[in-house]
């Protein structure tokens, strides 16, 4: 099914902001379809479920055609011996866990989009989410997926080639299905704890990372407590997967839905562009300073040290000061949002010499993502 060009604008762009311009939209009721597609178009660009933050599935130059894989949501194969399941590439991760809730088994990976995520976009971007720190990534969490190369071939990539796919955005090739490992569903409890100094916030998460049954933990500065209702302090949501948080049951869900609630306030608040640097955890007390005295409200995984600081559009100009100071602390400039088309200049050299190797190698006549990453 192809849209008309009047109706493509809202597929041009993704939770970026970042606006492009689509030659066509088309939507794959099956792989096949997508074999059938891939074969006779020249550029594609892959879409899941448009939460992409860095521009990664924004169509470029009106010339791609953007592959909209909404459509395949067939959650198939459930082994509960092995504790996997098969499923198509555009199951959304909210379904797929109300799915996985009656066999009491859970896909682990946590990310705030999770109401419209789709799995097939979590493993391009390899998110990370809130657990981070007891899961990992969405590619430790991956059995084998299919993709689709640049000639129409359906091929299954295992763990030995999986990272020529997962956080590669979409530029080597369309994934369409994927085995997952699940985990056993959890008792989770959460306490919310006020923190006066950036020194106490880094002493208690030290101490947290200790105990096994923390699962997470999410920081937020003084102004985004504020903002969501909270004293002006620094606060930490601190998940157990045990009986040892102080809010439970209704509440508990409340509290992570607070959470989730904190881009979407920014955003309407001016703060838009959404940053994911990642630091070493011990050196957070070194780029906290910087981020207050430019007033850039941040919020984020503290555990494993992905941090989201919010720009409004005049303090945009502190990006690349930013990047340079993350670097100087041995950190990285994506930590899960992936590179897209937002954070291309600030690649090093080397790495993106492997990036270039990956793509000549997957996509040797550069069909997929034209311009994204690299």
């Amino acid at each position: 099914m192809t849209l008309n060009k009047s109706t493509t604008k809202s597929y041009e762009t993704d939770a970026s902001g970042l606006r492009g311009k689509a030659k066509e939209v088309i939507f794959p009721n099956s792989i096949p379809e997508v074999q059938k597609i891939v074969t006779i178009t020249p550029k594609i660009v892959p879409r899941g479920g448009g939460t992409g933050l860095a521009g990664g599935a924004v169509p470029q130059n009106g010339q791609d055609t953007v592959l909209d894989l909404s459509k395949l949501t067939r959650i198939q194969s459930l082994d509960k011996e092995r504790s996997s399941i098969e499923v198509e590439a555009g199951v959304i991760l909210d379904d797929l866990q109300h799915h996985l809730k009656r066999y009491n088994l859970e896909f682990p990976v946590n990310p705030s989009s999770h109401t419209i995520a789709t799995i097939g976009g979590m493993i391009a971007t390899d998110a990370v989410g809130s657990r981070a720190i007891k899961y990992g990534r969405t590619s430790k969490w991956v059995k084998w997926v299919d993709i689709v190369d640049s000639q129409g071939n359906l091929q299954r990539k295992g763990a030995t080639e999986l990272s020529d796919y997962a956080g590669m955005e979409g530029t080597t090739g369309v994934i369409v299905k994927a085995c997952l490992k699940l985990s056993p569903r959890k008792l989770r409890t959460a306490s919310l704890v006020p923190l006066e100094t950036v020194k106490e916030t880094l002493a208690l998460v030290r101490q947290l990372k200790l105990d096994s049954s923390v699962s997470m933990m999410e920081f937020m500065d003084k102004r985004i407590s504020k903002d969501l209702g909270l004293e002006e302090r620094y606060h930490l949501i601190v998940e157990y997967e045990s009986d040892k948080g102080k809010i439970k049951d209704g509440a508990y869900e409340k509290l992570l839905a607070l959470r989730d609630r904190t881009y979407p306030l920014l955003a309407s608040e001016g703060y838009t562009r959404i940053e994911d640097p990642k630091i070493l955890t011990d050196r957070f007390d070194k780029i906290m300073p910087w981020f207050e005295s430019k007033n850039i409200p941040v919020f984020g995984h503290l555990g494993v040290g992905i941090l989201h600081p919010c720009f409004n559009h005049d303090q945009e100009k502190f990006i690349p000061e930013m990047m340079k100071l993350v670097r100087k602390l041995g950190g990285q400039i994506s930590g899960e949002h992936g590179i897209g088309l937002l954070k291309k200049s600030f690649i090093e050299p080397n790495d993106k010499k492997i990036l270039v190797n990956i793509k000549k190698r997957t996509d040797p006549i550069n069909k997929f993502n034209q311009g994204k990453v690299i």
